[in-house]
């Protein structure tokens, strides 16, 4: 080991800094084979379960791909880099004294500080049938929430009872969701008029920020569908069976208890390094993290494009006189939206295209996604 490296150490022993890192997301995940990072800290995942990956989540709900294909245990890459792993969520925090208190009790002391906490449904709502209610809803995140909605349809198909289903909002979650829905409907083999999806808009119709043609064929595609799409301003009924709430996502709840600058609706303040403003060491990347002064759509992208960032940051970190690089958000991002059957809709800025190809390509980098983090074993 260098002597610079040596150098950089906070005490005069040997051992290795300390690397905490909260929350099994994409940024986190990269660090686990990133060899110079790993060889520099001495690293603790902490994180409660397994990593699921929302590209697939509406191939899951549709029946075309098993749990397995869409989660990753961080046990077994940590078990394989040397990474000591935690099963527990973050509960406090003091940035002063270094010290981390976790949902198990255990207190865990850290010389650099990772946060990457993913998202949370922006509205709350309760995901199991109240006592009385005759609707049961539910959210699209934690993502094994849609697993669970998947097994109570099919239980209820199975038994040729009608299912009527509304999705609040018709973003790309709520497109992707209406459509996997329909898709497990048509695999089970419903007769016609059993399930009945109505995907509802605030006036501005599914998929706003989409080009004006690309719209329309995403209409055409869901009126073959027999998907209803309302526009809740003229038509607030609601009769159906189930509700899934759609309407968005936002930062985890609770984050101001950690002590942390917080962006208001938007999640921890960063700076384009990913540090965490006023902070000294402390870094928030993904879905939880807010820049300043680019707002950010909650999409993968970005918190795959920040892993590589947030290594070598944590690496410079080390050494006073080394710079940050910065994270620079991509001007636009390759989105495509699941509309089951093999069909999708490719968006990439004003460009875009619907049909087989869209799917396969999305089919391709989705698991092509999957076995490079699974080839960290």
């Amino acid at each position: 080991m260098s002597s610079t490296t040596a150098r950089s150490r906070p005490s005069s022993n040997s051992r290795k800094p300390r690397l905490l890192l909260i929350g099994a997301g994409h940024a986190h995940l990269h660090l686990l084979h990133q060899r110079p990072l790993l060889s520099r800290f001495d690293i603790t995942l902490v994180d409660p379960g397994a990593f699921w990956y929302s590209g697939l989540a509406s191939g899951v709900l549709a029946g075309d791909h098993s749990p397995s294909t869409d989660r990753i245990d961080p046990a077994a890459i940590c078990h394989a880099q040397g990474v000591s792993l935690v099963r527990a969520r973050l509960c406090g925090l003091n940035t002063e004294a270094r010290q981390a208190l976790l949902s198990n009790g255990a207190s865990l002391s850290f010389d650099r500080l990772g946060l990457n906490l993913g998202s949370a449904p922006a509205l709350r709502s309760s995901d199991h049938q109240a006592s009385g209610d005759k609707q049961t809803h539910w959210q699209i995140k934690p993502i094994p929430h849609l697993l669970r909605l998947r097994h109570s349809l099919e239980r209820r198909f199975r038994r040729r009872q009608s299912v009527s289903v509304e999705i609040l909002g018709a973003g790309a979650s709520g497109v992707e969701i209406a459509c996997a829905i329909e898709a497990l409907g048509r695999r089970h083999q419903l007769a016609a008029g059993a399930l009945t999806i109505c995907l509802r808009h605030r006036g501005s119709g599914p998929l706003p920020e989409a080009p004006a043609r690309a719209r329309r064929y995403l209409l055409a595609a869901l009126e073959r569908r027999g998907i209803l799409v309302v526009d809740s301003r003229h038509d607030r009924h609601c009769s159906a069976s189930d509700i899934v709430d759609a309407t968005g996502l936002g930062p985890p709840r609770g984050l101001e208890r950690f002590g942390l600058p917080v962006v208001d609706g938007r999640g921890i303040a960063i700076d384009p390094s990913l540090k965490v403003q006023g902070t000294d060491g402390v870094f928030a990347s993904g879905d939880c993290a807010a820049l300043i002064d680019h707002p950010l759509p909650r999409l993968g992208v970005h918190g795959v494009r920040q892993g590589p960032v947030l290594a070598h940051n944590l690496i410079a970190s080390l050494d006073p006189k080394a710079p940050l690089t910065s994270y620079r958000p991509p001007a636009r991002a390759l989105s495509i939206v699941n509309l089951g059957h093999g069909e999708a809709l490719a968006l990439y800025g004003n460009a875009w295209w619907g049909g087989r190809l869209a799917s396969r390509l999305k089919h391709h980098l989705d698991l092509s996604f999957m076995q490079r983090t699974r080839n960290l074993l």
